[in-house]
């Protein structure tokens, strides 16, 4: 009989699922979707091995199981070959199986799932249950169990809600309903209702774990919604993932705003990388002009103020003052582009690199007032 689980033992569940298993538990991170022509190929040959064993094999690699799990498929009254007792153990019983699905395996390399289709059953509960079953497989691999059976079954279930397989669940979950044998009295005549279900948990809960889910593993919400094939199922996921969609829209926010400042960042670090560079070009003007000032210029033209001047630039650039200078603001833009900075860094550097090119620039003004060739002018470069 199916159990509603609270949402709390839901969440702890999950939890400790998130905690035991590889933070990225399926190959790929988005809900399970089953190929349209796989389910094509398996109402077309009746439920052939072969169809259903490619649905098994595609389920597989989407949770990272590479390793084949052999499907068996029976229907039931027509085929005794496998059945299950409460023990586990298959035997041949021409009044039916008690289960429906049964997962089990011949050493750590070798495992088999069979499937049983009772006389009810469409290929949205075979599906359903070859979902919780290759869940076992999956599970058993990542060594995860509950000492008690039933706990390991809702264990199950709520993991295949967890990895992505769900939505397979939902609608095979739902309880299938039939009326037979009419009855006929004095005052009222009828028939009766019989009622099937299968799965560990109802379909409500797996809608819960699904919702619940979409946190742990960051699924989009709009997939999520999407995958749900009742309409009363996506509004109330609509809802209940409401804070989940706002806590993403806000990170969302926050990325564009961190792009922005990045951007903002980038620009200013290049523009300083093109003032540098136009000082550096000032800067060999500056030197050639030395150069020129010092053969072709008439010292006594020279004033004693600028003289001072003239002095100063040459001791400095024989020392190498001004290249030391250039050369450590570009190992600090350097450093700039791979490190996290604030705005107030990024301007004190920018007041330096101002600073300096005003100087170099003021040296260059002075030596092409005492320039003879007239090569270079203040406003060049």
């Amino acid at each position: 009989m199916q159990k509603t689980i609270s949402s709390q033992k839901i969440r702890e569940k999950l939890g400790f699922l998130k905690t035991r298993l590889p933070k990225q538990p399926t190959a790929v991170n988005s809900l399970y979707s089953l190929p349209a022509e796989f389910v094509e190929e398996v109402v077309r040959s009746n439920y052939s091995q072969a169809s259903l064993q490619k649905i098994s094999d595609h389920i597989g690699y989407y949770l990272g199981l590479f390793k084949s799990v052999k499907i068996t498929f029976i229907e039931e009254f027509t085929d005794n070959k496998w059945v299950g007792t409460s023990d586990g153990i298959l035997v041949g019983d021409r009044n039916g199986s008690p289960v429906s699905g049964l997962y089990k395996t011949i050493g750590f390399d070798h495992s088999e799932i069979l499937l049983i289709k009772k006389h009810k059953y469409e290929l949205k509960h075979i599906l359903a249950i070859l979902a919780h079953e290759y869940t076992h497989n999956y599970l058993y691999h990542h060594r995860i169990s509950e000492s008690e059976e039933s706990e390991n079954e809702i264990l199950t279930d709520l993991a295949t809600a967890y990895l992505g397989l769900g939505h397979l669940l939902i609608p095979g979950y739902k309880p299938i309903t039939w009326t037979s044998d009419h009855w006929n009295y004095v005052f009222a005549s009828g028939y009766t209702t019989h009622t099937l279900s299968i799965g560990y948990v109802t379909p409500s809960t797996i809608r819960r774990a699904i919702i619940m889910s979409a946190g742990l593993r960051n699924w989009n919400p709009k997939e999520v919604i999407a995958n749900f094939s009742s309409v009363w199922d996506k509004i109330i996921a609509y809802f209940q993932l409401w804070p989940y969609r706002n806590r993403l829209r806000k990170i969302e926010k926050e990325k564009r705003q961190a792009t922005i400042i990045m951007k903002k960042r980038d620009e200013q670090i290049n523009s300083l990388k093109i003032n540098v560079d136009e000082i550096h070009k000032i800067y060999n003007q500056v030197r050639e002009l030395i150069k020129s000032v010092s053969i072709t210029t008439d010292p006594s033209s020279i004033t004693a103020e600028d003289g001072r001047m003239l002095v100063e630039i040459t001791n400095k650039i024989s020392i190498g003052e001004p290249i030391f200078e250039i050369k450590r603001i570009l190992e600090k833009i350097g450093s700039l582009k791979t490190s996290s900075v604030n705005t107030e860094e990024i301007s004190q550097l920018a007041k330096q690199v101002d600073g300096l090119k005003k100087i170099i620039s003021k040296w260059r003004e002075l030596l092409c007032k005492y320039s003879s060739n007239g090569v270079t002018s203040p406003n060049s470069g």
